[in-house]
């Protein structure tokens, strides 16, 4: 549960939105809605999240008569690198590197995750994202710790449209590290950087682009519906930041 920032106004239907374009442009998140707990205003809103990291058992444990889920083992990037929190923003260490390298050496399943995690990072940077660092992508350990996948995605907001939050990328993407200056060859870079085959990371560049516009107005339509205010704005404020015009293919 979470709620309102004191300094970010709409940052709850903010995440919401992102959430929802994330997860219809085929990004694993948990599943998510806002409770009113008032008059609607920003203060009264809060975003409620399912826990990815419990799990309820075929033979749970009870407390009180209630069913008590297990609590999976969750690690995130800065953690399971062993780098500080007070460094889970990159300053020249070159962050994107150290992230497939761990999931090519810890996933259970590396090729797909590292293909999740590419992802994910094009769509960050594609609603304006800077604030995508070390500590808001996480490893998920099953619950005999024999397996570990890439966590759901989570802290997906769209930043930049606040005033007074950096343009600096959380860590550089290629050799651009302020997001207006990320271009397609900064991506082709950053796939290299990666490990990762340049056709096929570029290929889904494109994709995720082709889906981004129709699925955050898909995505805004219905929350709309749903009564959640001010997503026309916001979704005005993502699009106007036009990230994906950087990334032409000519």
């Amino acid at each position: 549960m979470k709620q309102s920032h004191v300094r970010l106004e709409r940052i709850i239907p903010n995440e919401l939105l992102c959430l929802l374009t994330a997860k219809q442009c085929g990004i694993d998140v948990p599943e998510t809605t806002i409770i009113d707990m008032g008059s609607g205003k920003d203060e009264d809103i809060l975003l409620v999240s399912e826990r990815f990291d419990r799990r309820f058992s075929e033979s749970p444990a009870f407390a009180n008569e209630l069913p008590m889920p297990l609590r999976l083992h969750q690690e995130d990037f800065a953690q399971a690198l062993g780098i500080a929190a007070s460094r889970k923003y990159e300053s020249g260490d070159r962050h994107l590197a150290k992230m497939f390298a761990l999931l090519r050496t810890h996933s259970s399943q590396p090729i797909e995750d590292q293909l999740k995690l590419w992802d994910r990072i094009v769509f960050n940077y594609l609603i304006g994202n800077t604030d995508g660092h070390l500590k808001n992508y996480s490893l998920l350990y099953s619950e005999d710790l024999k397996t570990v996948r890439l966590a759901p995605a989570y802290d997906v907001i769209h930043t930049i449209g606040y005033k007074g939050m950096t343009h600096e990328m959380s860590f550089a993407i290629g050799n651009a590290t302020q997001i207006e200056d990320v271009t397609r060859d900064s991506f082709r870079m950053a796939a290299k950087e990666a490990g990762l085959g340049e056709r096929m990371a570029l290929n889904r560049l494109d994709e995720m682009i082709k889906r981004f516009r129709p699925t955050l107005n898909s995505a805004a339509e219905t929350l709309i519906h749903q009564g959640v205010k001010e997503i026309g704005a916001l979704k005005a404020a993502i699009l106007d930041a036009g990230s994906e015009r950087n990334l032409s293919t000519t």
